[in-house]
C-alpha cells in the first residue's frame, strides 16, 4: 500500500488506533498505539521516536547492565530512535474493533539503519542475495502449546501445572482437532482475515499443542507474519479463555515446540534449486546452498537456538536434531531437502525452536547458504535412516554458552551480519546464560533439599 490507499483503508474501517512496531532482540512485536492522526503524520515526517531501551533490555524486561551496550543502555542515556513504517505491511487487525498494525523499521536519530535491529539484519542479507540476481522465499512453521489459564492464574499457579486446553497427546487427531475448533479454528480464521494465511495446521504430540503452518511468501514478509502471528496469537486467544506458549520446551515431561524454516532462492520466476535433469532434481545452486547452510550451522546456532531454555529441546529421538545433518525427505535430519516439484522444490530446516526470532532466523538460514553458493562449496552425501544413530556427523552446540561462543569467533556471522550486531547479539547472551546460572530451580529444591 501507498499512503492514499492507507487513507482510504483507514476511513472504509473506521480505524481509529494503529499499532506500530518492531522486533526486539527476541522478536517481540515492540511499539505504541497512535491515533491515525498521529501515524498519518509520522507517514510523512521522520517517524516515531521510541526509546532504545527496546533493544537493550532481556526477554524479562530487565535493562542489561555489565555489558557495554551501544544500543540501549544507560551509557547511552537510552535515546530515541526512530520507527519507519513500512507501508506494504498495513493491515487491518481483524479481532479488535477500528485498529490496523504495521511493522516499521528502526533508524538512528541521524536517519541511519540501526544495525542491531533484527529486521535491519534480515535486510542487509536479502541485500546480499539480490547481488547474485536472487530472492528468498520463506515460511515458518510453528507449534506451540495453549492452556485454559489467563495472566492473572499463570501467575498464581508460577506458570506450572496450568490445565491445556485439550488433555492427552492425541497427535494428528481429526476428531480432537475439531473438538477445539471454536478455539483453534478461530485463531486460523482471525489470522488468515488479518493477511498471515495459515495452510493447515494440526494437533501435536502433546497435551494442548498444535503447529500452524504459515504459508510461504517473500523472506522480509515471511518474517513479519511470524512475529505478528505470535503477537496476534496471543491476542486472538485471550478472548477464548486461554494463553499460548512458544517455549522451545514447556515440560521435561513433553516433546519440545518447533520452529521449522522452509526456503527456497529464486532468479526471477524460477526456483534456483530446480533442476530437472539433476539427481533429485538438485540444482548446483541447491547443492552449495546445503552445504554452505551445513557447515554454518554450528557457529550460526545461537540465532536459531536463542534462550537457555532452547537446549532443552534438543535430545535424541525427539524430533529435534542433534548433529548438523542433511538428508532428502527424512524428518530425522537437521536439513531436509524437499525435492517433488519444479516450485516446490525447498529446504526445511528443522534445527528452531518455536522461541526463534524470525526475522534472525531466516537471516542465519540465509547466510549459512549464500556463503555456500559464494564459495562453491561441495555437498556431501545425504545421510540415510536414522540420523540420531549416524557416526561422524558435526556435534551441535549442547548450550547457549557453547554457542555465544562459536558467534563471537564467526567470520560468516560478523560478514553478514556486521560486528555491531554480533557483538551486542553475544552480549545480550551472555546476559541470559549469566541470569540462569544464578537462578534456583525448582529442581533443584526437590533434588536437593532433603539429602545434601
Amino acid at each position: 500500500m501507498d499512503k492514499n490507499e492507507i487513507e482510504q483503508a483507514i476511513a472504509a474501517h473506521g480505524v481509529e488506533t494503529v499499532k506500530v512496531g518492531t522486533p526486539d532482540m527476541d522478536g517481540v512485536y515492540r511499539g505504541k498505539r497512535l491515533s491515525t492522526k498521529q501515524f498519518l503524520a509520522g507517514c510523512e515526517g521522520a517517524g516515531f521516536a521510541q526509546c532504545d531501551v527496546v533493544f537493550g533490555w532481556d526477554i524479562a524486561e530487565e535493562v542489561i547492565t555489565g555489558q557495554r551496550l551501544a544500543v540501549g543502555s544507560a551509557d547511552t542515556g537510552f535515546a530515541d530512535i526512530l520507527l519507519k513504517p513500512d507501508l506494504a505491511t498495513f493491515r487491518i487487525v481483524p479481532w479488535e474493533p477500528a485498529t490496523a498494525a504495521v511493522v516499521c523499521d528502526a533508524y538512528t536519530e541521524h536517519g541511519e539503519p540501526l544495525a542491531v535491529s533484527p529486521r535491519m539484519v534480515l535486510r542487509r542479507v536479502l541485500d546480499r542475495a539480490a547481488k547474485l540476481g536472487l530472492t528468498a522465499q520463506m515460511a515458518v512453521e510453528l507449534e506451540f502449546r495453549i492452556f485454559r489459564e489467563d495472566q492473572e492464574t499463570l501467575r498464581e499457579k508460577q506458570f506450572s501445572d496450568l490445565r491445556p486446553l485439550n488433555p492427552g497427546y492425541n497427535c494428528y487427531s481429526i476428531s480432537h482437532a475439531s473438538i477445539d475448533d471454536d478455539v483453534v479454528g478461530g485463531l486460523r480464521r482471525y489470522m488468515d482475515a488479518y493477511g498471515i494465511e495459515v495452510e493447515g495446521y494440526s494437533r501435536e504430540h502433546g497435551e494442548g499443542m498444535y503447529e500452524m503452518n504459515l504459508l510461504y511468501c517473500d523472506a522480509m514478509e515471511a518474517a513479519d507474519r511470524g512475529m505478528l502471528f505470535k503477537s496476534g496469537a496471543k491476542e486472538v486467544l485471550a478472548q477464548f479463555g486461554a494463553v499460548p506458549t512458544f517455549m522451545a520446551k514447556y515440560s521435561d515431561q513433553m516433546d519440545g515446540c518447533s520452529g521449522h524454516i522452509h526456503q527456497s532462492l529464486w532468479r526471477g520466476e524460477k526456483n534456483a534449486f530446480w533442476d530437472a535433469s539433476a539427481p533429485h532434481h538438485m540444482s548446483s545452486t541447491l547443492n552449495a546452498y546445503i552445504a554452505g547452510a551445513l557447515g554454518a550451522m554450528p557457529e550460526l546456532f545461537a540465532l536459531y537456538a536463542p534462550n537457555v531454555n532452547s537446549y532443552k529441546r534438543y535430545v535424541s529421538g525427539s524430533w529435534a536434531p542433534t548433529a548438523a545433518s542433511w538428508a532428502i525427505e527424512n524428518r530425522t535430519s537437521s536439513l531436509r531437502a524437499i525435492t517433488g516439484g519444479e516450485t516446490a522444490i525447498r529446504v526445511e530446516n528443522r534445527v528452531p525452536g518455536a522461541d526463534v526470532n524470525s526475522y534472525l532466523g531466516f537471516a542465519a538460514c540465509l547466510a549459512g547458504g549464500l556463503s555456500g553458493i559464494e564459495r562453491g562449496l561441495k555437498l556431501p552425501p545425504p545421510a540415510v535412516g536414522n540420523v540420531y544413530e549416524t557416526a561422524g556427523l558435526a556435534a551441535l552446540p549442547r548450550t547457549l554458552d557453547e554457542a555465544i561462543e562459536r558467534l563471537e569467533e564467526s567470520a560468516i556471522a560478523r560478514d553478514f551480519f556486521g560486528d555491531g550486531f554480533v557483538d551486542h547479539y553475544v552480549a545480550m547472551r551472555r546476559w541470559e546464560v549469566e541470569k540462569h546460572r544464578r537462578a534456583v530451580t525448582a529442581w533443584e529444591r526437590t533434588r536437593y533439599f532433603e539429602q545434601v
